[in-house]
């Protein structure tokens, strides 16, 4: 309700406890109307304390979720299926997510946030400007998270990374 979902999207979460920590990941889509969401089971750990519920981080973890659904029935309509987003795309979405969380009231973990989205968009004053935006942001589109993106590539100096390939798969998961 916090995040602003409407009532009428049905939400279905799966949560995949084959994946241990230190694989996380997490996925949220639109399909037919209904907001799918993908977690690892690690995603929800204590990172100090394996296998024990961390709830905080669990709410985070959800509102972004939940941020991305809501996004992708308003403004970003147009955007691949999470498991297409590159890493910078990503970095620059999730750092949107975890900003409206936090001002929502839920755990934020913002260095971290920032150090991943610098991974991917770069270690430049012009990321650095694109985080905050993104961080303190409400109402962006797909085009614009794609402009800020393309802003950082075009400062980075670094080579091109390499994509890292997509945590979730079919042959990862556990037999049913």
């Amino acid at each position: 309700t916090k995040v602003g979902l409407p009532d009428d999207v049905p939400i279905h979460i799966e949560i995949d406890e084959e994946l241990p920590l230190p694989l996380t990941g997490s996925t949220a889509d639109v399909i037919d109307g209904r907001a799918e969401l993908w977690f690892s089971g690690a995603n929800f750990e204590d990172g100090r304390h394996r296998t024990t519920f961390n709830e905080q981080l669990a709410r985070t973890d959800l509102a972004m979720e939940l941020f991305r659904a809501r996004d992708r029935l308003e403004g970003f309509s147009d955007a691949p299926v999470d498991e297409e987003l590159t890493d910078a795309q990503r970095a620059a979405w999730e750092a949107s997510g975890e900003g409206r969380a936090a001002r929502l009231g839920e755990g934020a973990r913002k260095v971290r946030r920032q150090y991943v989205f610098r991974l991917y968009n770069g270690f430049t004053d012009v990321a650095d400007n694109a985080f905050e935006r993104l961080w303190t942001g409400d109402n962006f589109t797909w085009a614009e998270l794609q402009a800020l993106c393309a802003e950082c590539k075009a400062a980075d100096p670094r080579p091109e990374p390499k994509q890292k390939s997509a945590i979730r798969k079919e042959s990862l998961r556990a037999p049913s």
